[in-house]
Order: structure tokens, then sequence, then C-alpha cells
């Protein structure tokens, strides 16, 4: 289970061995064996002993913004692993298998996009013109990726990223404009959203970085070391290539929730003139992330629970890693 602190005044400290929550008018136990995470999106206190206890048990703490965008994390130092992988984390990132890689993750990516799109237009058969000349579109383009014949690893990079950012542009496009009001949009925001959907998926990403991060920490990869995404101050660029073909878990979740009606009508509040996710909107995307995390599903002909998929997808790339 993973522990939220989402209420202004929380305490956490440490009474035999155990965690102890402490609100105004009731407290609780819980052993550190049955935590996985504790994800920290409010001001509260922590004591230095329910740090360390964290730290010995291997439960990453991740404190995040209203916008669930990490903004400080805690981890074991068992979570390091030896410098000599990193040195081969280092070469891969320039080798053409690094490349490989990368344009299976893509694809997968791309496959769930156009999985979803089918699922929208299962839902309103209006759809299902716009959808399958979309869905066609985006598998010539994937067509196109397979047959071509980079002549060097910076070309090879830029056909991935022209595939990814065209299956995009068709992917969005009819997302935003089908979902009912208030979740229509017009354009993918990463920052500052000024729309209900952005702000939502923002937060499902954010969460599922947490996710992929634990991943790479726990089996000793450098978070920063990526092959598509930008080196950067505060870029966890390998977290950022782990996280592309779960992306559209995220995207189905709130998709599903929002045509079922799951979300609440209070899901956004404006402060400031800008969007912030209300703490009805917070508890239940957290709510549903936490559900498909723990649920089976099928990736690449496998099923098991989101956190495995993650998981077992850092240890592949930490064997192909060490064979280069």
């Amino acid at each position: 289970m993973q522990i939220v602190l989402d209420s202004r005044g929380l305490q956490l400290s440490v009474r035999n061995k155990c965690f102890l929550i402490e609100a105004e008018k009731e407290s609780r136990i819980i052993h550190p064996q049955r935590i996985s995470s504790i994800l920290i999106t409010a001001p509260c206190r922590m004591s230095s002993p329910a740090i360390i206890l964290a730290a010995e048990s291997q439960i990453p703490v991740v404190i995040c913004n209203t916008s669930g965008k990490p903004q400080a994390r805690l981890w074991s130092p068992m979570f390091l692993n030896t410098s000599s992988l990193r040195r081969k984390q280092y070469l891969f990132t320039t080798h053409e298998r690094s490349l490989v890689w990368a344009e299976e993750i893509i694809k997968q990516k791309i496959q769930g996009q156009t999985d979803n799109l089918v699922f929208v237009a299962g839902r309103k058969s209006s759809l299902n013109p716009e959808v399958e000349k979309a869905v066609d579109n985006i598998h010539i383009q994937l067509a196109k990726l397979h047959t071509a014949v980079a002549t060097d690893n910076s070309v090879h990079k830029k056909q991935i990223l022209f595939c990814e950012a065209y299956a995009a542009a068709c992917y969005w496009q009819l997302v935003g404009t089908k979902l009912p009001l208030p979740f229509t949009f017009t354009n993918r925001v990463k920052r500052e959203p000024a729309d209900a959907f952005n702000a939502c998926i923002n937060y499902l990403y954010g969460m599922l970085r947490n996710q992929a991060e634990t991943a790479v920490l726990s089996m000793g990869l450098d978070p920063a070391l990526g092959v598509m995404h930008r080196d950067g101050y505060h870029m966890p660029s390998l977290v950022f290539d782990l996280m592309e073909p779960f992306r559209p878990v995220m995207d189905r979740i709130l998709i599903n929730a929002i045509l079922q009606n799951q979300m609440p009508d209070d899901i956004i509040e404006v402060h400031d003139e800008k969007y912030r996710i209300s703490k009805a909107g917070r508890k239940q995307l957290i709510g549903l992330f936490y559900e498909k995390l723990h649920s089976r599903m099928l990736y690449k002909g496998i099923s098991t629970s989101l956190q495995n998929h993650l998981l077992t997808e850092v240890k592949l790339l930490t064997e192909i890693i060490k064979k280069v």
C-alpha cells in the first residue's frame, strides 16, 4: 500500500518500529512491511526517525506539488548499485542498440494510443471513420520507420521522434475534441494547463513518474542518462523514456473515468488565474491510479500488474546495458 499525506498538519513519526500517522482527532499505526511508498502532497511533518525507518525499509518518500509533479525524493542508499553498471549505461546511450530499444519503446506507446482511439470509437460509433483514418495514417508512418535505413544514430533518432510526434498529433486531436464537457481540449499542455483534462493527465503522469523512477533506482541505473529525452537540469531523461509505453495506460484510466462519469464536478479550482486539481479530484485520481497499478493488464503478451510491468521493463533494459 502507499501512504498519502494529503491534509495540512498531518504528522508522520515512529512508534514501536512502526509508522505513526497523527491528525487532530485520530491516529493510525502501520507496519513498514505493508508500505510500498510514501506520497506527500500537502504541508505536514515527518520526523527524522520516520525518514530513517523509510530508508532502512527501502520505502521511497516523494513530495509532490498540487499538480502532481515531484519536487523532492528520499530513497535508501541500498538503491545505489555499482559504478560499473552506470559506466556501461553511459556507453549505451551512444550505442546503436540504444535506438533499437528506444524504437521498440515508442512503438509500444503508439500501439497503446491506437488502442485507446479504438476504445473511444467503440463508445461513440460516429467516430469510427475518423478513428480508422487516423489509425491507418499512424500505421503508414510506423511502416516507414520499420523500413527506413538510418545512416547514423542521429538520423535514426530523428526518424523515431518524427513518428512519435505524428502519432501524438493524430491521437490528441481526436481525443481532445470528442470528450464531453468540461474535459474537451484543443492542445496537449504540459505546463500550467487551463483545462481539466490536461491538469488531470499531468497529475497521473506525475504518479507514473514516481513509480518509474523507483524502478530505475532499484536496479542501480542513473535516472538522468536517457536515450530519447534530452539531458538537462532536474531532467530524469531515462525515467521519461521508460514512461513512454505506459502513458497510454494513464490516458485510458482518465478517458474511461470521464466516459463513465466518475470524475467529481468540482475537480478543478482556479487560484491566481491558474488551474489546480481540487482535493476531491486528487483523491479520485490517486484512487484510480493505484487501483490500476496493482491490477493485471496485458502488455507485450504478458498479463501482470502495471507495477510489475514497469519493473520488468527496467530489468530488461539493465540486461541490454550489461551486454554493451
